[in-house]
């Protein structure tokens, strides 16, 4: 009886998805796991020390987080000048910012990037 190599060597072998990443897939899956969804005063106090940066609508959080951890300043600065991040502005809070008010976030250190929910 002769045993066949060839065929027992066609069986799929698992294979550990994580290391197939690139770094930047492995630092969005990190950060796609950090989010959270926080109610305005839960945060409030880091956009009294300048902490908070607003997301607008539209853009992805996870890739902003990405671009801004990986040091990508031509995409950062592109939103920047597109006020699409911003430092939290007082108007918007005055305007948007009550006890129950929602964000998407994350942290980018020592920044907190948020999103309205």
């Amino acid at each position: 009886m002769s045993s066949n190599k060839s065929e027992s060597s066609k069986v799929a072998q698992p294979t550990d998805i994580v290391s197939q990443l690139t770094p930047r897939e492995e630092l969005i899956a990190k950060l796609n796991g950090e989010t959270a969804v926080v109610a305005w005063p839960e945060i409030e106090r880091f956009f009294a020390k300048g902490n908070l940066l607003l997301i607008q609508q539209g853009v992805d959080l996870i890739n902003c987080a990405a671009d801004m951890s990986l040091d990508n300043g031509q995409e950062i600065a592109k939103l920047i000048d597109q006020e699409k991040i911003q430092a939290m502005p007082i108007e918007f809070v005055k305007a948007n910012c009550k006890a129950d008010t929602q964000f998407w976030t994350v942290v980018v250190a020592p920044y907190i990037l948020v999103q309205l929910k």
